[in-house]
This record gives C-alpha cells, structure tokens and sequence, in this order.
C-alpha cells in the first residue's frame, strides 16, 4: 500500500476532505478503532499483530510502524 492511500483511510475515518499537516494530526478512539479494522481488511491478522498498535493514535506513530513493517511505502 502506497501512503497516500493511508492517508485517504485516515482522512475518511476522521471525515474531513483534506488536512495540511498529517505528521501533526490525531484522532480520537473511535476513528483510531476505525482505522485499524480498515487496515486489518487490507492485511489480514498482519494488523492486530503488532503489539502496541492500539496505542499509536496519531499519524506519525502509525505510519511509522507501519513502513518499519513494511506494510506501507
């Protein structure tokens, strides 16, 4: 998966159409529940597998683990 196309997952669980800086942008725990479940459709048990991830509830976080895993370019 491509960052923008997390981006769009992220922008549509936060409904908001756009935003100007990703890297400073959180969001409460339903979005972040609906993040992970959109994330976890895309990579099956790839997802709920990696320990913490209920935590990272900002942009910067989950990206970031997410290319450290390489699940995301």
């Amino acid at each position: 998966m491509k960052i923008e196309q997390l981006n769009q997952i992220i922008l549509k669980s936060i409904e908001k159409k756009s935003v100007k800086n990703f890297d400073k942008l959180e969001w409460d725990s339903l979005s972040h529940l609906n993040i992970l479940s959109t994330l976890e459709k895309k990579f099956p048990k790839k997802i709920s597998s990696i320990k913490g991830i209920a935590d990272f509830n900002n942009y910067k976080n989950l990206s970031r683990i997410l290319i450290k895993k390489k699940l995301i370019k």
